[in-house]
């Protein structure tokens, strides 16, 4: 009944909105130009629910991005091309997403082309694993990327800078790397005059916590590397480090709820 009903119920919306957009008193290209956004609404939803957990952003903000690019691509669609609109508009939707998060959502703002590069590289770092390749150097990947190394440590450096940290905040190793130590302990605040016993829970439990797991979930987490970034450098499947961080996550919240009574405001 449901999968009878569904469409029906959806039809019923769509002609509702159209009936409501031909009462308005605009031109005929523009109420032709709303009838096919109507028609193709769905695109929008879809672009944002694949982006939703792939970065920051609330999903109705997501949402009204993508219907704007879905309006955009809907005016300079040509259908003499013989191409279909969906295939034409879902990269248009995706990527004004992607350019509202670059340009509204980060408190600091990444120079694009610093952004670009890393992107690139990681791309050239990620297609290597696929095909079994050891990871290039920092001089070798800028060399392959037709930049200076310092320049792909100014992305690197960007790309991980790209979140404001605490003043406190142990900074890695120029290769990337740190220990897992040295990351738990930028967990800790000195000025901080009370002891917090979930803080501390929380240092003891990732102490305690297999380092592989330790490692990837402060990378994640604290050192705001991307799941590709800690795959590539990990050099493991980027599926599995999901499936891994996500069962991490739920044993901590697991744990902490036998530790710790809900409080409410």
């Amino acid at each position: 009944m449901t999968t009878s009903t569904q469409p029906a119920a959806i039809q019923r919306r769509l002609a509702r909105q159209q009936r409501h957009e031909r009462r308005r008193s605009i031109p005929d290209h523009i109420l032709q130009r709303n009838d096919a956004v109507l028609m193709h609404l769905g695109l929008a939803h879809l672009a944002a629910n694949r982006l939703l957990q792939n970065g920051s952003g609330e999903r109705d903000d997501l949402v009204q991005e993508g219907r704007y690019g879905l309006i955009r691509a809907v005016e300079s669609f040509e259908a003499s091309r013989g191409h279909r609109i969906s295939s034409y508009a879902m990269p248009r939707i995706t990527g004004q997403i992607r350019h509202y998060r670059r340009d509204r959502l980060q408190t600091m703002r990444i120079p694009w082309r610093l952004s670009d590069l890393h992107a690139r590289g990681m791309k050239v770092q990620e297609k290597r694993q696929h095909a079994g390749l050891p990871q290039l150097s920092n001089e070798d990947l800028a060399h392959q990327l037709g930049v200076t190394t310092n320049r792909w440590r100014e992305a690197c450096m960007a790309h991980r800078d790209r979140r404001i940290q605490s003043l406190h905040h142990q900074r890695n190793n120029s290769d990337g790397s740190s220990e897992p130590e040295a990351r738990i302990d930028c967990l800790q605040n000195p000025s901080c005059q009370q002891a917090d016993p979930q803080h501390e829970w929380l240092t003891q439990m990732l102490k305690s916590m297999d380092p592989n797991h330790c490692r990837w979930m402060c990378a994640f987490w604290i050192d705001g590397l991307s799941l590709t970034e800690i795959a590539c450098k990990e050099r493991i499947d980027r599926q599995m480090l999901r499936r891994a961080l996500k069962g991490v996550l739920n044993s901590l919240r697991a744990e902490a709820g036998r530790n710790f009574s809900p409080t409410h405001p």
